[in-house]
């Protein structure tokens, strides 16, 4: 039964909704001034620069203005975000963990492969997941892990799974957050990791998961105001919007072809297909970043609700997306078609010099640079085709405003959208690592008598340790985000989904759950190692299904290795989260 509504709660959601109209507001009066710097005749790189600027000041400022020294807050928003923002918040994180796959993605599965892939590893996420880590009142899944299962052997495994998958993520965010700003802004990839690890830090280190929480739903809404500004001012223009549904389906047509060209090939045999289905379905749907928003809710059901809210701002999201892409296609190829390489726009040369595009196989930075290396082709004509340039997903979803001579200002918004995506991914992955190392390991084992201030310390140290790691170790060896967000998901799901099963199996113990956790460690190795790594998702299927098939399996096995226990911890675990009241984790003073 619904609780009702006391006048606390509805003094809070007032004031949460004023915050939430007074940021829209800011919102569009920042755009409103950028806009008119552009038709002012202001220059055009500052115009283009101001979008991604106002982002990374606002998504901080949401930081600093968030900060607190409260447990609940920091490891949880307080519980106290509505439903409609946390949907926001996830589907902002989800459209950053997609990011890298945005077609054309060379070298990895087929887009047809992946998008439902990750459709259903999300509603995963959104509507099992998610809804049973806040049913169980744990901050995080170490530390719902734990409850059920009082190992500490389980515990430390646990925890550095999620760490490291934490991590992952977080890389995988950082390096599209700064490549984009790196283009947009026309600066050097150093300033733009700089740039965006300060925006990370502030963004969290003040407000732990209430900043994460708001930044994202914020994140949300650029990026929502970034893809659909641009296409309703082609709908008002009477632009046939290429789509198979909803618009002109022989453009689309001929846009799949021609992606499909770029995309080269998949890498992936058509027998692994549905092993890289179902890999990415439980991967995605027990990564913990993901999760985040659902334990900033008030209870199972507002996280449900919450989830449903999330799937359907991802489903706009990806037909905005799908329309950006198609006609940015179209538009690219009709303004390379019969033009001598010199001759191109000048923004062909600055994507193709940031590595987001290739002209003639190569990423010439110069007109002089590109004549040159197209005349080296064999029987090149002189003039290109659409044939001689190949455009990564990154370049189409930022380029459309220039193609169609949109404007600077719009040009920007689109930018400020993809960073503000991937800058919330990345500070969701440091997230889950400071809470898995600070919090379930620190806390929970090594000093359950440290003082709100202690703990709150240490998990902002390791949020700067997190972020450094990033930043300094990981990010400068420029590794594939797809291969860190696959080996990301073979974690996830060859352990996480696993002991997630096991929590609702009333029979399970701490030893039957640490045997499941080795098995699946062990099974995934194997597999990793015998197929002589992972690149993007390539080797995800097998690996993951294995592992998560073995882990389980074995969990249950042993399970039945010992008398099972009807008046014990575990099977009240079971009965509260399947039938009771829910929130079972111990308390934990502060929040």
């Amino acid at each position: 039964m619904k609780r009702p509504l006391t006048d606390e709660d509805l003094q809070v959601r007032a004031a949460i909704d004023g915050r939430v109209a007074f940021a829209a507001g800011a919102f569009v009066v920042a755009a409103g001034l950028i806009a008119l710097l552009d038709r002012a005749g202001a220059p055009p790189r500052l115009v283009a620069v101001l979008g991604p600027g106002a982002t990374l000041c606002g998504l901080a400022l949401i930081g600093v203005l968030l900060r607190n020294m409260l447990i609940s807050r920091f490891y949880a928003a307080g519980r106290a975000t509505p439903a409609a923002y946390a949907g926001l918040a996830f589907a902002s994180l989800a459209a950053g963990l997609f990011m890298p796959f945005v077609p054309p993605a060379s070298g990895g599965p087929p887009f047809g492969l992946v998008l439902p892939s990750f459709g259903g590893g999300l509603a995963c996420a959104a509507l099992i997941s998610g809804p049973l880590l806040r049913r169980s009142g744990a901050f995080s899944i170490p530390d719902m892990i734990a409850t059920r299962f009082p190992n500490i052997a389980l515990r430390l495994g646990i925890v550095a799974v999620v760490a490291a998958a934490g991590l992952m993520v977080a890389t995988a965010g950082f390096l599209t957050a700064a490549g984009a700003l790196a283009y947009a802004a026309n600066i050097r990839p150093v300033t733009a990791a700089l740039l965006t690890s300060v925006t990370v830090f502030l963004i969290l280190a003040p407000g732990g998961v209430a900043g994460l929480v708001w930044a994202a739903a914020g994140g949300a809404g650029i990026l929502l105001a970034g893809l659909a500004l641009p296409l309703g001012i082609l709908a008002a223009r009477g632009q046939a919007f290429p789509l198979p549904i909803f618009g002109d389906s022989a453009a689309w047509s001929a846009v799949l072809t021609r992606l499909g060209q770029w995309n080269g090939e998949t890498g992936v045999a058509p027998t692994a297909g549905s092993g890289v289905v179902v890999a990415i379905v439980i991967g995605i749907g027990s990564l913990g970043p993901l999760l985040i928003p659902a334990t900033a809710t008030g209870g199972g059901a507002p996280a449900r609700a919450a989830g449903f809210a999330g799937l359907f701002w991802c489903a706009v999201f990806t037909v905005c997306g799908a329309a950006i892409i198609a006609l940015s296609t179209l538009a690219a190829d009709s303004t390379v078609f019969g033009v001598r390489p010199e001759a191109l726009p000048a923004a062909f040369f600055e994507a193709s010099r940031a590595g987001l595009l290739a002209i003639c196989g190569g990423h010439p930075a110069t007109p002089a640079a590109a004549r040159a290396l197209c005349a080296a082709e064999p029987d090149f004509p002189g003039l290109l085709s659409s044939s001689d340039i190949k455009a990564s997903g990154i370049y189409l979803m930022l380029a459309l405003p220039s193609l169609r001579g949109l404007g600077d200002a719009l040009s920007g918004l689109a930018a400020a959208g993809v960073i503000a995506a991937a800058l919330v991914l990345s500070a969701s992955g440091v997230q889950a690592f400071a809470t898995a190392v600070g919090h379930d390991m620190f806390y929970r084992v090594r000093d359950v008598t440290a003082m709100t201030s202690r703990r709150l310390a240490a998990a902002r140290l390791l949020i700067i340790l997190g972020i450094a790691g990033v930043a300094a170790v990981l990010a400068p060896m420029s590794p594939d985000p797809r291969a860190l967000i696959g080996l990301a998901i073979v974690f996830s799901a060859s352990t996480v989904m696993p002991l997630l099963t096991l929590s609702i199996w009333p029979r399970a113990n701490g030893v039957d759950a640490a045997a499941a956790l080795l098995a699946g460690l062990a099974t995934a190795e194997a597999f990793i190692f015998i197929n002589g790594g992972i690149g993007a998702l390539d080797g995800v299927g097998r690996a993951a299904v294995a592992a998560c098939a073995v882990s389980t399996l074995t969990g249950f096995l042993t399970s039945f290795l010992h008398p099972a226990n009807a008046a014990g911890a575990g099977a009240a675990f079971v009965h509260d989260m399947l039938r009771g009241d829910g929130d079972m984790a111990n308390p934990d003073r502060g929040a």
